[in-house]
């Protein structure tokens, strides 16, 4: 047997572990002959594992370079993906300088809302959505993100220096993204990691930093659902009432998720400048590509990700003036997730009990609803949420549900934000 150097060993023996740990079905190697419209199927590898620390570790940014050897101690190395070519309307500068100059901007005390948008109409690579296999190739990739990444010397530092006053455990505060490229690094996945949570019967090294995020993105304000819960920011002022300004500043904090996903985001389009950017996560994560899709316009899937519309608003991400079907932001999830469909609240509910503020009911973009309580007779579970629940349920269907949008949703219509 060829010997491995100590690290791709380490890499293989994860992957293979968390491969059979999941029971992923597998999907082929293949993909049938498609319309004449769409590419033809590429094969795509993990490239690289990003981690962007937050907290005191908000400067730490580092990158591991995925050996290609990996691949051969693995079933889970190449990840077949379909494609087709679809018109989008987004801004015409999405360079990140100009996107968070922006975002910086609409925070400014007594901005002016900008409306006066440059919007430009163009031929995006985007996923093939009506492809079931191209689902599931992606729900795998979503799931390889929750993959814990050996400790290793082999970390590229993309921020400032490695502190080694950190010490260990750095790897345990921050937001995850794992990059998969096709041979010809024409289009690149990114794969955000989502909620570690035993409530999800998962465990995690990034729990009490999930929460965090959840509580804030999810919840009315700052998660203040009753006097006995710890919020986890000040913006509360009274009943039902909280601080808009102090709302958005909490969500785009150094400490916080979405400010590490846009270094990330920055950092894979430096490495791969000319590649079209498809953005992929589940749960946490896929609400997080949501709004990263969001900000730049990009092809984006997520799977039983919590809703995120309000935490889009509040970020004052750009929303293009076209009608909703074109969106190409993809949210699937099915009827027995109600964390998916927005009734997982409540005192008698499993996220209350868990510790999870789970407030908000509208998703951004498109919702694309497998029925699986009325098709395949599951229970209304948080079971249901599960990634593994996700592939199980993409492979049980022959056809891919229709996404349209949900309008007539709105959030925390009872709370005054000043």
């Amino acid at each position: 047997m060829r010997r491995l150097p100590p690290l791709t060993l380490l890499i293989a023996a994860v992957f293979a572990f968390h491969a059979l740990a999941l029971q992923i079905p597998f999907l082929g190697n293949r993909l049938d002959s498609l319309e004449a419209h769409t590419r033809t199927a590429a094969a795509f590898k993990l490239r690289h594992v990003f981690h962007h620390g937050i907290g005191t570790n908000a400067t730490l940014h580092r990158r591991l370079d995925v050996p290609e050897s990996h691949a051969f101690e693995t079933g889970t190395s190449e990840f077949y993906l379909s494609s087709v070519s679809k018109n989008v309307t987004r801004l015409s500068q999405r360079d990140p300088d100009f996107m968070e100059s922006y975002l910086a901007y609409t925070r400014r005390p007594n901005a002016i809302k900008i409306t006066d948008f440059d919007w430009i109409h163009e031929d995006v690579c985007t996923p093939n959505i009506s492809d079931p296999e191209t689902l599931g190739t992606l729900a795998r990739m979503t799931a390889d993100a929750y993959v814990s990444v050996p400790a290793s010397n082999d970390w590229v530092d993309v921020g400032e220096p490695y502190n080694e006053t950190l010490g260990f455990g750095w790897d345990d505060k921050g937001v995850r993204g794992h990059v998969f490229a096709d041979d010809e690094n024409k289009t690149v996945v990114v794969a955000i990691k989502g909620t570690s949570s035993t409530l999800f019967d998962s465990d995690g090294d990034t729990v009490a930093n999930d929460k965090i995020n959840d509580n804030l993105l999810f919840s009315c304000c700052c998660a203040r659902i009753s006097y006995i819960w710890t919020t986890v920011c000040d913006c509360y002022q009274k009943s039902y009432t909280c601080s808009q300004t102090c709302l958005e500043d909490a969500l785009y904090a150094e400490d916080k998720y979405y400010r590490g996903l846009l270094d990330i985001y920055r950092n894979t389009t430096s490495l791969y400048p000319t590649a079209t950017i498809w953005l992929t996560g589940h749960s946490l994560g896929g609400s997080m590509a949501a709004l990263l899709g969001r900000t730049y316009g990009v092809p984006t899937v997520a799977f039983e990700a919590p809703p995120e519309r309000l935490a889009a608003q509040r970020l004052h991400l750009p929303f293009p003036p076209v009608p909703a079907n074109e969106s190409t932001i993809w949210h699937y999830g099915n009827t027995a997730d109600p964390i998916f469909m927005g009734i997982c609240n409540g005192p008698s509910s499993a996220c209350w009990v868990g510790g999870y503020a789970m407030e908000t009911q509208c998703h951004s973009g498109l919702e694309c609803i497998y029925d699986t309580v009325k098709d395949k007779k599951w229970h209304v579970s948080v079971s249901s949420h599960r990634i593994k629940a996700v592939i199980d349920m993409i492979a049980a269907y022959n056809s891919t549900p229709p996404c349209v949008e949900r309008s007539d949703c709105q959030d925390c219509f009872d709370w005054e934000f000043v």
